[in-house]
């Protein structure tokens, strides 16, 4: 038991390296993305679509006007920002390596399988916020766990996609928490706990590792 909880806790160290927990599942990872902080004045520009040039007033309003210019406007809109099954390549690409790796580093999980990624845009264009609903198989355990895990990525002028740790950035967690707060998001995540709650009760070797696994989160944020 000792041994198990260890290996589970290295499994937890890991998904945090890039995703923060939301409490969706044990096993789920959910991650987060950006805010400026504005003056009421720049907030109504934004709002509005307006893009102020002051260079005049000095170099802050000038790098201020020239994050604007980068912003996804009325991205934090579900409306505007809908959840939508990925399409790129190269976003799938680097989203399937990110979990192969995360497979390789740990020591009780074979792999994770079936990968289905959903995408929402990031705040700034280039910049993306991934769903991603997996099937995780743990070692010596023949029932897969469903789960889910959420990256930030971003895209660079060559069109390349890297996942990115933001997971200590107040402003990608801030950003990030307004858009799974999105209805679309929060039906995908309903889906997930049902799918969970379904694997454990069908699988009581399953149903005990998961157990291990949520006393050894619980001891770790204990510390």
């Amino acid at each position: 038991m000792k041994e198990r909880q260890e290996d589970l806790r290295g499994l937890l160290k890991e998904h945090r390296q890039i995703m923060t927990g939301l409490s969706v599942l044990i096993l789920l990872s959910v991650a987060a993305v950006v805010m400026m902080c504005l003056t009421k004045d720049k907030a109504e520009h934004i709002s509005s679509g307006e893009v102020q040039r002051e260079q005049d007033n000095g170099p802050a309003e000038e790098v201020v006007s020239m994050r604007l210019l980068r912003e996804n406007l009325g991205c934090l809109a579900m409306e505007a920002n809908p959840l939508a099954e990925a399409s790129e390549e190269g976003l799938k690409e680097a989203v399937a390596e990110y979990y192969e790796e995360l497979a390789g580093h740990a020591d009780f999980v074979d792999s994770y399988n079936n990968l289905c990624i959903y995408t929402k845009l990031g705040k700034y264009k280039g910049t993306y916020i991934t769903f991603v609903r997996y099937d995780m198989k743990i070692r010596d355990i023949y029932t897969m766990v469903p789960g889910l895990g959420t990256l930030y990525l971003e895209e660079d002028e060559q069109h390349n996609f890297q996942v990115e740790s933001k997971s200590g950035d107040e402003e990608v967690q801030e950003y990030v928490n307004d858009i799974v707060a999105h209805e679309d998001v929060q039906k995908l995540m309903l889906g997930i706990q049902k799918d969970y709650a379904e694997a454990a009760a069908s699988d009581a070797m399953l149903a005990e590792a998961l157990s291990d696994l949520k006393n050894a989160y619980e001891n770790q944020t204990k510390r």
